[in-house]
């Protein structure tokens, strides 16, 4: 009987082996979640708004927009801080057909002129895409296809970093955006 329970209490302590079977301490990401082995992200729905546009012949226009989660001193103001955020709009066309389009607002001027590629990162992956900058701070895509497929992009993700390159700062700043909640029947025209 003592040597099953030598046993037993071997196996038990063989288990705990000096610590290197522990995940490294999680830190908060500052929206909720935390960061580091076996960190979450923030579960809660994102802070979407809603808006649409019509006329005698009803909606034409539908969009939605979300703020990042997350702030940046501004270059001139160092005790201002801005935050960037993104639009998206369903729009009703002459021919019935619907335009997605997609827009990303930044309060400063970005390094972009007249066009420049903005790193995007979807829930895990990143990829750079060519936006144009006709107004400063107002980035649009360089064709309405690729709008169309930023729109799709942004719905069907959780989560989102833009990395935009502000006039008068040395490194991008990460525009962090919680996309969870979108809601697609809200920007859903009635014959669609």
């Amino acid at each position: 009987m003592k040597k099953l329970l030598a046993v037993g209490l071997a196996l038990i302590l063989s288990g705990c082996g000096g610590g290197y079977d522990s995940l490294p301490p999680q830190v908060s990401d500052g929206n909720g979640g935390t960061i580091g082995a076996g960190g979450t992200f923030p579960a809660d729905k994102g802070d979407w708004k809603y808006r649409s546009v019509s006329n005698e012949d009803g909606v034409f226009s539908l969009s939605a927009s979300i703020y990042a989660t997350n702030t940046y001193t501004v270059p001139k103001y160092p005790n201002l801080k801005q935050r960037s955020w993104i639009e998206l709009e369903k729009r009703k066309m002459a021919d019935e057909t619907i335009s997605k389009r997609f827009t990303i607002f930044a309060p400063e001027q970005v390094k972009c002129t007249p066009s420049c590629d903005i790193r995007i990162r979807f829930n895990g992956g990143i990829s750079a895409y060519s936006f144009e900058q006709r107004v400063d701070g107002v980035l649009t895509p360089i064709n309405e296809q690729l709008s169309a497929e930023l729109f799709d992009k942004t719905t069907q993700s959780n989560r989102a970093t833009v990395y935009l390159p502000i006039v008068g700062l040395s490194d991008e700043v990460e525009s962090e955006f919680n996309l969870r909640g979108y809601d697609e029947d809200k920007m859903k025209f009635t014959d669609e």
